[in-house]
């Protein structure tokens, strides 16, 4: 995990912490604070799935996956997806469910 990776974890965290301090001083509806510290929990936890796919994936085929680009085109619009992203997609899938 790069420095990189860690900066936007602790980035996630210190809005939970924030998110949590401001409805306690603004007095902010309880559920109104839950709800939006959940998704940032999720966010947390998504990244850092996320983050064990991906570092899974580059560890056994290092920057190959990477290069290789399959371009699709739906209803017109093309997009280009590489077998990088498809691969850490499988893999976490396949560690941590749906």
């Amino acid at each position: 995990m790069g420095d990189k990776d860690v900066d936007k974890l602790k980035l996630i965290v210190y809005v939970i912490v924030l998110v949590a301090f401001l409805g306690a001083v603004f007095h902010i509806p309880l559920a109104l604070t839950n709800t939006i510290i959940q998704w940032l929990i999720g966010a947390f936890i998504g990244s850092v799935c996320s983050l064990v796919a991906g570092s899974l994936v580059e560890a056994f085929t290092g920057d190959l996956l990477k290069k290789i680009a399959l371009n699709i085109t739906i209803y017109g619009f093309k997009f280009s997806i590489t077998a990088f992203a498809i691969a850490t997609v499988i893999v976490k899938i396949w560690l941590f469910g749906l």
